[in-house]
């Protein structure tokens, strides 16, 4: 028997929040969590539209039904199953959405990641070995990955603003979870603050904006 890989290409969607054709001074590009759809995750971020404000919600590659039920279908960015290979495809169309959607914008626009939990292994791996250069990274309900190279975090560490955000009734980020994420972040010299919230693991509308409108110079 013999396993051999075939590369192929692939149909995903995303979605745009905001004026695609208007002046733009800033991108969000938001991974949503396992199980997550990209319209869904992005209807949670409707309230930080704002003008010259594009959101970009990729969609993971691989679906599934969620709880076998018909149509109920969510998506995953990958399993540890050839997990190299996973990842190598992520970071590649990852990549080649971000070109696409910058290729026209100016040069100094604004590039920032924001990622949900299973969506906080990707960018951060995603930053770690793609050519996305954002000024700043949230990672929201869980941490970053566990495996990352020194060059990978090297790419991270580069990275301005890290933000590490959690609800005090997370079930999935335990307080040593939290701890070994922000002993990892002083090891490898990365400018991070932490920021806990009333609430479980799930989007909190008042901390979106407290982070993405007032340091946006809304509301200053």
């Amino acid at each position: 028997m013999q396993i051999k890989r075939y590369v192929t290409p692939r149909t995903t969607r995303y979605v745009i929040l905001g004026d695609p054709d208007g002046p733009v001074n800033e991108v969000i590009f938001a991974l949503h969590g396992w199980g997550q759809l990209a319209e869904g995750f992005a209807s949670d971020l409707v309230s930080l539209v704002r003008e010259g404000r594009l959101i970009i919600c990729p969609e993971a590659l691989s679906k599934f039904y969620v709880g076998f039920q018909p149509r109920q279908t969510g998506s995953s960015w990958m399993t540890s199953y050839d997990r190299e290979f996973e990842i190598m495809d992520y970071v590649t169309y990852l990549d080649g959405l971000a070109e696409m959607i910058l290729e026209d914008l100016p040069e100094d626009v604004r590039i920032e990641v924001f990622a949900f939990s299973q969506g906080c292994h990707t960018a951060s791996r995603w930053i770690g070995n793609g050519t996305i250069k954002p000024k700043r990274f949230t990672l929201w309900g869980s941490d970053p990955a566990e495996d990352l190279s020194d060059d990978e975090w090297d790419a991270v560490s580069d990275v301005d603003d890290i933000q590490l955000v959690a609800g005090t009734l997370d079930q999935f980020v335990t307080r040593g979870r939290l701890l070994r994420a922000e002993e990892a972040f002083r090891d490898h010299q990365c400018r991070f603050e932490t920021i806990r919230y009333e609430g479980g693991h799930h989007l909190q509308d008042s901390v979106l904006m407290d982070l993405f409108l007032v340091d946006a110079g809304i509301g200053e």
